[in-house]
């Protein structure tokens, strides 16, 4: 694991997701326990399209991991990286554990969209 100081002031990462991979693999409860937390899967179920969300925040996730420069595996998995809403909507991230350490006193922002079956997001830090 990349220490803190090692990494540059500025980092990014972006990522897609396919909303009907995610549906099918939603599927599976197991899928649902490992890679979202309680509050991710609450939240996108009690949207009108929970797939589409969950596959946001799948998106969000491996984004996050991007910018954290780091592959999963070394000491992060992705319930330690959360995407929360504001009471206006807006995402964002809320790391845990590993994740947190690694973010450091850095500042995580967030940015979703969707588009034509995929979602897409967007993470700098610094």
């Amino acid at each position: 694991m990349p220490s803190v100081s090692s990494r540059p002031a500025v980092t990014t990462g972006i990522d897609a997701s396919s909303i009907e991979r995610i549906s099918k693999a939603a599927g599976r409860k197991h899928f649902l326990e490992r890679v979202f937390t309680e509050g991710e899967i609450a939240c996108s179920f009690s949207r009108n399209d929970p797939y589409r969300h969950l596959a946001g925040r799948f998106a969000a996730k491996e984004a996050c991991l991007k910018a954290l420069t780091i592959s999963m595996g070394r000491g992060i998995n992705l319930r330690d990286i959360e995407v929360v809403n504001s009471p206006s909507g807006v995402p964002a991230l809320e790391l845990h554990a590993g994740a947190k350490q690694m973010l450091g006193e850095r500042k995580a922002f967030l940015s979703i969209s969707y588009s034509k079956g995929y979602a897409f997001a967007f993470v700098v830090m610094g």
